[in-house]
């Protein structure tokens, strides 16, 4: 009876999701050259990463501070933008 740990089919997504959300003052320097290596300057940056092996080792190093997603493609701008709520408000009635 062997067990497979392992699956060998190829992943679904694409491209890493990367968010920073934390900081990385009072971090090392080998902490931010890997923040700059992966794109992300500011707090709350979202970059989109291939997968493979240096990446998900980058993101390994840096999971206290980074949010990590899966995703098929990376949105165009046309996405992003049909994807946020129209500005501003509506008034409805009168009390």
């Amino acid at each position: 009876m062997q067990r497979r740990l392992f699956t060998t089919s190829a992943p679904t997504a694409n491209y890493f999701k990367v968010t920073l959300k934390r900081s990385t003052i009072g971090l090392s320097d080998d902490f931010r050259a890997a923040t700059l290596t992966l794109g992300l300057v500011r707090l709350h940056q979202t970059t989109y990463q291939p997968v493979n092996p240096s990446t998900a080792g980058l993101i390994l190093k840096l999971k206290e501070l980074v949010k990590v997603e899966h995703v098929a493609s990376i949105p165009t701008p046309e996405d992003i933008k049909a994807a946020k709520p129209p500005r501003g408000y509506k008034v409805v009635g009168r009390m």
